[in-house]
């Protein structure tokens, strides 16, 4: 998985120097939608899952079936699609023309109420504005560039709103362009039968120089109309004629289009047909999105296929693929029936058999070895798994069979060399090893504070890990002290990002412990109040993940977790702490600034219905006792 960006709007009221609208850092170690790695393109398919977008299958079963992608393919399935017209071409050979008045854009999305919809869609593609430019040369030669620049801009205001029709053309030479400007504004302002007569009579000139591509025109009136069987007719009218033989892809283009729309199934099955053909790099861009489209759509194929059969099989968890792999004995079906057996906890031994032959070089791989772990028994699996990390693997692969060794930890020493995870991506975000959701809750309830203390400094795991286990132990000896040292306090006070908790993942948006989150994630939360942190619920509790470990650690740590889930939020401890010690303690230096930020934990930090008592009570002692104070005078107010 890449690393995630979620973008959290805060609802409720928050305080000038805090953003209101913030960018968290999910550290994300595989991805269930799409392959973290940017080698899947070139064969390396790491873990495969049914939840992969459908593009991502559809390469997955051309390598696992022999059909590699070439460069060209690799390329046209990794550009973005084009995203509206690029009108700048237009927009520089027009404002270049001497006299002629500057326009900075052209708005090329139209407004449709229908039915009580309303949206925008592109009037004006790209190579309208590229036709545009290359006609401006010719008209510059014969001197009426400014009378036909003022019809081509009535043209292109047509393409977001209203109906304007430049004037008939008085000047013999202007009138061929200028009857393909009248048409083409008819067809940008949605006249479309209109249109088509004119593009038709265009047509039949011989002596415009439009009268070429004037047939391709008309039968885009027609589409755009909705009479696609019409279109679909002229079409192939011009896809059969070699005189318009440069119009030809094009014309296919649109006729893919619209037998997308007149027989959706028979079309999903030409797709999924093309799909698996090899240099099909004209093709395959436009191809995987109309067949994903459909897909979408609930559309099957009136024909079987096996490319469609086995996305639909894969997609709903592999029942039924044993069969179909038996009947074949393919590597996609093999991986199917993999995966519904290793979901169910059970592989024939024919099966399992196939799945230990693929090759180390099979695009399959990876993932036929992550379902022989989860299903061979846990040494054989231990030994798979480990064998699997020391070879090449993409690392969201190696994220998953970590934590399949995590699963199966025989000691604590296992369990912490498999605890540290990389996360995966690219977009700018610090990448620093951490920990994941299957071994933050173990450190966090199953640990006791002497194994936390050794896990700090064992350097099996990521440093960024070790750090906070460090700052974990001391803060939780503090709060099971008898005695808390204010010195400890005070820091705590200064440091909203430290917490008694074990986090996954990154933890708070600002990095910094000594800084305010702008998310308001500052100091702690009651224990009481539900769990410190979620457990995703295909996991096992703590307590039954750390089983490896001695009776009395278990024992100790329970003991040890249910003090701490007793301690109220961090502004109520630390405040009952800080007012103990200033009542006892007058006039030690550290006080006036103690209850300052007592009050500031009061309004930024996690709180509950007894926080308001202790800001005011810090705030009452602060200005009777200290009245001068400059920490007196940065707290005007209390919070409850």
């Amino acid at each position: 998985m890449a690393l995630r960006i979620l973008i959290v709007l805060l609802i409720l009221a928050v305080p000038l120097e805090l953003p209101g609208c913030m960018q968290v850092p999910e550290a994300v170690f595989h991805e269930k939608t799409f392959p973290a790695e940017g080698t899947f393109l070139e064969g390396q398919l790491g873990i495969l899952h049914p939840s992969y977008a459908r593009k991502h299958l559809v390469v997955a079963y051309r390598y696992m079936s022999g059909i590699r992608l070439n460069n060209a393919e690799t390329e046209a399935i990794s550009a973005w699609p084009p995203f509206g017209p690029d009108e700048e071409v237009w927009l520089a050979a027009r404002n270049n023309i001497p006299g002629i008045a500057p326009i900075e854009r052209i708005d090329v999305y139209r407004a449709v109420q229908k039915e009580g919809r309303y949206y925008n869609y592109i009037n004006c593609n790209g190579d309208a504005f590229i036709t545009a430019a290359s006609t401006l040369e010719r008209a510059r030669s014969k001197l009426y560039a400014k009378d036909w620049i003022a019809a081509q801009d009535t043209v292109f205001a047509d393409c977001s709103q209203g109906n304007a029709i430049p004037p008939l053309a008085s000047d013999p030479q202007l009138r061929s362009d200028r009857a393909y400007q009248i048409a083409s504004a008819k067809f940008y302002s949605e006249q479309y039968d209109e249109a088509r007569k004119d593009f038709k009579s265009i047509a039949g000139d011989a002596s415009s120089p439009w009268h070429v591509i004037a047939p391709y025109l008309a039968a885009r009136c027609l589409i755009r109309a909705g009479n696609m069987a019409d279109a679909e007719r002229e079409l192939q009218t011009i896809v059969a004629n070699p005189a318009m033989a440069h119009w030809h892809a094009s014309a296919n283009g649109l006729l893919a289009f619209v037998r997308l729309r007149l027989y959706p199934e028979h079309r999903m099955h030409e797709l999924a047909l093309a799909l698996v053909k090899p240099n099909s790099q004209a093709t395959i861009q436009q191809d995987l999105t109309d067949y994903r489209r459909l897909f979408d759509q609930d559309v099957r194929p009136t024909e079987n296929d096996d490319l469609t059969d086995w996305i639909v099989n894969f997609q709903a968890g592999g029942k039924g693929a044993l069969e179909k792999w038996r009947d074949t004995h393919s590597l996609a079906w093999l991986v199917a029936a993999l995966e519904y057996a290793s979901a169910n906890g059970s592989g024939p031994p024919d099966l399992m058999a196939a799945a230990a032959a693929v090759k180390p070089d099979s695009p399959a791989d990876v993932t036929v070895n992550y379902d022989r772990v989860r299903l061979l028994p846990d040494n054989d699996a231990r030994a798979l798994a480990v064998r699997l990390l020391d070879s090449d693997i993409p690392v969201s692969a190696r994220n998953q069979f970590r934590a399949e060794c995590l699963r199966m930890a025989r000691n604590l020493e296992e369990f912490l060399r498999y605890a540290g995870r990389t996360p995966v991506g690219d977009d700018g975000m610090p990448h620093d090893d951490t920990i994941d959701d299957d071994s933050a809750p173990v450190f966090d309830r199953a640990l006791p504070l002497a194994l936390l203390q050794q896990a700090s400094s064992n350097p099996l795991l990521p440093a960024k890990t070790r750090e906070q286990l460090a700052r974990v132990v001391s803060i939780r000896e503090l709060l099971l002290s008898a005695t808390p040292d204010f010195a400890a306090v005070f820091h705590l006070l200064h440091t909203p990002g430290d917490e008694p908790i074990v986090l996954s993942g990154y933890g708070r948006l600002t990095t910094d412990l000594g800084e305010l989150d702008p998310l308001k994630d500052n100091w702690w939360c009651a224990g009481s109040s539900g769990p410190p942190h979620w457990t995703p619920p295909d996991q096992r509790p703590p307590e039954a993940a750390a089983s490896f470990l001695p009776a009395a650690d278990r024992q100790q740590a329970a003991a040890e977790w249910g003090k701490l889930a007793a301690i109220p939020a961090a502004p109520d401890w630390l405040g009952a702490q800080a007012l103990a010690f200033a009542e006892k303690n007058p006039r030690d230096p550290r006080v006036p600034e103690a209850l300052y930020l007592v009050v500031r934990a009061s309004r930024y930090g996690c709180t509950d219905e007894k926080t308001g008592d202790f800001s005011k009570r810090a705030f009452d002692l602060l200005h009777r006792r200290y009245p001068a104070n400059e920490w007196t005078k940065k707290t005007p107010f209390w919070y409850k």
